[in-house]
């Protein structure tokens, strides 16, 4: 009887380890890339979000690995800027992308997200070695959408405040490390880093927003842009509740 089980037991354990190769393989590209010339013949964005959703019989079989670079590579990413709220965008962007809603119903979507953060923000020396004002741009503006991903992880129906008080951890470095580039992050390159912030502290203390001035209606939790007393709070906090 032992030597069934253990064939059984062994049987479902090869079969599990071949699904995950497998899954481990499957990957997929945008077929239109923004700036080339097919980009450029769409005539409204409809088009364009038309044209980089993910195929339904691939998008379960994607690793959170490679999910999570695809997401980072949506040619429309970035748009998530172009609105005076950033919350907007941000829902703009789920709505509109079903890469990103699928990456965010993954449990492993945080550690995903956190690993390629803390990569950018080692290697801000990245500054130093190019002179190309767009590869610079696209570096900083990387970093700005990282941080306003991760302040959206409460669409994890099983996050917990030890969650939260990782990502605000990482934020916190994050913002030190900035400070130290403040010339090249100065002013949007470090209003994201105080949006996700506020967004993520009002998860682990809710009496944050009484505090705060204006309350939910306080710049910071729109746009990310502070006055001296918010910032000073959301200082004050984040190193608290991270000790």
């Amino acid at each position: 009887m032992k030597s069934k089980i253990l064939i059984v037991f062994s049987l479902f354990v090869y079969v599990l380890n071949a699904q995950t190769i497998a899954d481990k393989k499957v990957t997929w590209d945008f077929p239109v890339k923004r700036g080339t010339e097919e980009w450029k013949k769409f005539k409204n964005n409809e088009e364009k979000v038309n044209a980089c959703q993910i195929p339904e019989n691939i998008i379960s079989s994607l690793s959170t690995e490679k999910l999570t670079d695809i997401c980072l590579q949506y040619p429309l990413l970035y748009d998530i800027f172009a609105f005076n709220d950033m919350n907007e965008g941000i829902d703009n962007l789920f709505n509109d992308f079903n890469g990103i809603r699928e990456l965010f119903k993954r449990e492993q979507v945080s550690k995903e997200l956190l690993k390629r953060y803390q990569e950018k923000i080692q290697n801000l020396s990245f500054l130093d070695k190019t002179d190309s004002s767009a590869e610079r741009g696209l570096f900083i503006i990387s970093i700005s959408a990282l941080e306003v991903l991760l302040c959206r992880y409460q669409l994890q129906t099983n996050a917990t405040k030890e969650n939260y008080k990782e990502i605000l951890q990482n934020l916190v470095n994050g913002y030190e490390k900035k400070i130290m580039y403040v010339d090249e992050f100065r002013g949007f390159g470090l209003q994201t880093n105080f949006f996700s912030r506020a967004h993520v502290i009002t998860k682990i203390n809710e009496q944050f927003l009484e505090k705060l001035p204006q309350r939910n209606k306080n710049a910071v939790l729109i746009s990310g842009m502070a006055d001296e007393q918010s910032i000073r709070m959301i200082d004050e906090l984040s190193y608290q509740l991270i000790k």
